[in-house]
């Protein structure tokens, strides 16, 4: 083989190794495994303003722990935090506990938003009237009447004794009391008679002829049939005694008194009508004073005022009729109309003091306590970090500063939604109140 040839061959050779070296450089190169760049974790930034970390809602973890105690939340927290990096700044342990254990506000909070302030006591209201225009009724009217018939109403007046006439005024003013109103007549003063011997008698002399119930008038005409004046003036009793036949009488209660004198039985009426006006009664003394002196007008006046009630003094058959036939009967429309608008008014404070204290219950046991346990968990979870050793003690500080920052912000939050709900209920309040008011007077008015 001669020198050139052998030149050629080594050549060839030389450039065989070197593919062969390339080539199992290159499988080596492809069969070693490419190192992984650390995947950069961003946490979200925590809420700042209390409407915002209730708007968050949960935490990613929240509904793990949030029935645990004790062992099982500190090994739940263990778990869930186990990637947590060494060495936390505050912000970002603290942006990681919100994201992973930050409570649900959400429910809480709306359900104090949402909260009735409405009173449905007055959606049907409409000045005391129903839709086919008849006064508003709170119950029955129960009229009682106490009939003088003492020894002087047989005395004369306009050619007719006064007992005569007043029997007649109060049969013509029972039988224009409302279908649905209960009267009763209860006279005074009608056994023995007017001298010292029978004073005992007639003192004690004070008895229903019509027991309360509704007007019939054959039934009443025979009542007044019953009795004439005889003897002495126990007005005193015959209050005290009406005040226990309303006892336990549900609705309108008032009373109208027609009487020619004063107290003769050593009683107290302005006591006794003050006394029963002031009961849970709650009635009106209106009275009549037909053709009384003037000590008697004014016993009589104080009497009525005591009882809340009006007193007019007449002086003849006609005015005792124009008496009965206009103003009792207004006294007794605003008897009803009062009533009625103390009633609803009374309805209105129910409800309202059962809303204020419904309302106080969702702020206290709902929304505050919703606040307080995330704050109670977020303390637990720092606790858990800190034992770790997860935060330098100085980060661990300033973490313990953004959490209680975070729980005075949500509890002022909640006072502010709570005080604001809170006067807009008494706004409602005394918005309904004053309408109940107005239209009571216009009633009375009209």
């Amino acid at each position: 083989m001669n020198r050139s040839t052998s030149f050629v061959l080594a050549l060839i050779l030389f450039v065989i190794l070197l593919l062969t070296a390339c080539s199992t450089e290159k499988t080596a190169s492809d069969s070693e495994p490419k190192k992984k760049e650390p995947k950069k974790e961003t946490v979200e930034k925590a809420p700042t303003e209390p409407e915002e970390m209730v708007k968050q809602g949960a935490g990613e973890h929240y509904e793990k722990v949030k029935d645990l105690e004790g062992d099982d939340l500190d090994k739940e927290i263990k778990e869930l935090t186990k990637d947590f990096p060494k060495d936390m700044k505050s912000e970002d342990a603290y942006n990681r506990i919100i994201a992973a254990f930050a409570a649900d506000h959400q429910l809480a909070f709306q359900e104090l938003e949402d909260f009735d302030i409405t009173f449905e006591e007055v959606e049907a209201y409409e000045k005391y009237s129903e839709e086919d225009g008849e006064e508003k009724k709170e119950g029955p009217l129960n009229v009682v009447i106490l009939l003088d018939a003492s020894g002087s109403m047989a005395g004369k007046v306009s050619g007719t004794d006064k007992m005569t006439a007043a029997k007649e005024a109060l049969k013509k003013f029972a039988g224009g009391l409302p279908e649905d109103a209960n009267v009763m007549l209860r006279v005074y003063g009608h056994k023995g008679s007017n001298d010292d011997k029978d004073k005992k008698l007639s003192c004690e002399s004070t008895e229903v002829m019509y027991p309360l119930r509704a007007y019939d008038a054959g039934a009443f005409q025979q009542s007044l049939s019953k009795f004439k004046p005889t003897g002495w003036t126990p007005l005193a009793a015959s209050i005290e005694a009406a005040e226990k036949d309303l006892q336990g009488k549900e609705g309108n209660n008032v009373i109208y008194i027609v009487s020619d004198g004063i107290e003769t039985c050593d009683g107290n009426p302005i006591e006794a009508a003050k006394k029963l006006h002031e009961s849970n009664i709650q009635a009106e003394v209106n009275i009549i004073g037909f053709d009384v002196d003037n000590e008697g007008q004014q016993q009589l006046k104080a009497v009525a005022e005591a009882g809340g009630g009006e007193f007019q003094s007449v002086s003849s058959q006609k005015e005792l009729f124009d008496e009965v036939e206009s103003n009792w009967s207004k006294a007794m429309h605003n008897t009803r109309i009062n009533w009625d608008s103390s009633m609803d008014i009374n309805d209105i404070n129910w409800s309202s003091s059962r809303k204020f204290m419904d309302l106080r219950k969702i702020y206290t046991k709902t929304v505050i306590d919703s606040v307080r346990d995330e704050q109670s968990l977020l303390q637990d979870v720092k606790l858990n970090l800190r034992d770790r050793k997860k935060l330098t003690d100085e980060e661990m500080n300033k973490l313990d500063d953004l959490i209680r920052e975070r729980n005075e912000k949500l509890m002022e939050y909640a006072k502010e939604k709570h005080d604001t709900k809170n006067a807009a209920l008494k706004a409602e309040r005394d918005r309904v109140v004053k309408l109940i008011q107005d239209y009571a007077k216009e009633a009375r008015t009209n």
